[in-house]
């Protein structure tokens, strides 16, 4: 039986667990920023290099030879080393040039864990 006017003292806070759980739920998100972001970052330099080849003038006119030292040099100062002329595919219609871009970012996560994104990627360039 409880003795009237003994008040027990209710615990607050977190616990040295609850902690423990806190921090390894935020560090395990730390670190899956930490190695996804070169490749988010790398995506976003591929689809500006890509998409700046719609400024350039002539580029329909141009051999597939040339198209593709363009965007080699591109890739070459945006320092982007994953890609391949392999991942690149080039298809010429009348005034309409299709650059697809198709290739898969396998990101060792931990052990034999793996991330796998896939990337797809087409601009149209238009005769200009």
């Amino acid at each position: 039986m409880l003795k009237q006017g003994v008040k027990y003292k209710q615990q607050q806070g977190f616990t040295l667990v609850g902690w423990i759980v806190v921090l390894a739920i935020f560090l395990f998100f730390a670190y899956l920023g930490m190695i996804l972001t070169p490749a988010v970052v790398g995506n976003h330099t591929t689809n500006r290099i890509l998409e700046s080849l719609k400024e350039e003038s002539g580029i329909t006119q141009k051999s597939k030879r040339e198209i593709w030292k363009l965007i080699e040099n591109r890739m070459l100062i945006n320092q982007v080393r994953s890609l391949t002329k392999d991942d690149f595919e080039m298809v010429k219609e009348r005034d309409v040039l299709t650059i697809y871009l198709e290739y898969d970012d396998k990101i060792p996560f931990m052990g034999n864990i793996y991330i796998l994104i896939e990337r797809n990627k087409s601009v149209e360039l238009v005769r200009n």
